[in-house]
């Protein structure tokens, strides 16, 4: 399958679909997958082993390995490989929670509103909100198929 078609057919409608329900774990780890299964495609179409392709992917976009590290660690549970930095305990998204302020909800002499968001934990202990991860790794590979021409 053409890496282009890929993206249209698998990433694009899983991204989309936990747009429309950002609070959807399992949405979240499908988008994450298929992001992340897109490596596979892109290494085969340009003639690359998908390992070493992923590891150079992961130098260039930080996005990208941890969202290898992610959809891995979901599968695998505690990876081994050397270069799991980011998940590799056999982490999942999780709901956490912020404050912010939200026009016709936040009083402007009160508390910062809360709010739900999925995060994902990394080894290090701080988290990476799933829509940010997301989106990074969406530019990433706009960036990455442009680049080859793709």
């Amino acid at each position: 399958m053409h890496p282009s078609d890929f993206m249209n057919e698998y990433v694009v409608p899983a991204t989309e679909a936990w747009k429309a329900d950002q609070p959807s774990k399992h949405l979240a780890i499908h988008a994450i997958s298929q992001i992340d299964i897109l490596a596979e495609v892109v290494a085969s179409h340009i003639g690359r082993k998908a390992g070493s392709y992923r590891d150079d992917l992961g130098q260039r976009f930080p996005a990208l390995a941890k969202i290898r590290d992610a959809h891995d660690s979901h599968k695998h549970g505690q990876l081994n490989r050397r270069n799991a930095l980011f998940v590799s305990q056999g982490q999942r998204p999780d709901e956490a929670v912020g404050h912010g302020f939200f026009l016709g909800v936040t009083h402007l002499s009160g508390p910062l509103t809360p709010f739900t968001y999925l995060a994902l934990t990394l080894n290090d202990g701080s988290t990476e909100k799933v829509y940010t991860l997301i989106k990074d790794g969406m530019d990433a590979w706009v960036q990455e198929m442009a680049a080859l021409g793709i």
